[in-house]
């Protein structure tokens, strides 16, 4: 019994320990401004515009 609580707290404590360290990575990409590079070309490549046509 002893060994499957310290699997609990183990299972738990690394999960919140993966997704902060997730959320700080993905902090630190914003502030640098890559995220809003990689979001202006995704838009441009995937909605068709009609401009410039008559």
């Amino acid at each position: 019994m002893g060994n499957f609580i310290y699997f609990i707290l183990g299972t738990t404590l690394g999960g919140m320990v993966g997704v902060a360290c997730m959320c700080v990575l993905q902090i630190n990409r914003l502030s640098e401004g890559k995220g809003d590079l990689d979001a202006e070309t995704k838009r441009a490549d995937t909605v068709p515009t009609d401009r410039g046509r008559s």
